[in-house]
């Protein structure tokens, strides 16, 4: 990853973060796949958890 890559995800993730991403960008991160893996890689952690308790 390139510096300019890495400073606008640092941007992204400071505004995500805060809640100040614009709705274009909001749209965009939760149709992406980084945000589908994210979603489900916590899903299947909290499905382990309760099985084991």
């Amino acid at each position: 990853m390139d510096f300019l890559e890495q400073q606008q995800d640092n941007e992204f993730l400071g505004k995500w973060i805060h809640g100040k991403l614009t709705p274009e960008e909001l749209h965009r991160f939760t149709t992406s796949n980084l945000y589908k893996n994210l979603v489900s890689s916590s899903l299947s952690k909290q499905d382990t958890t309760n099985e084991t308790l």
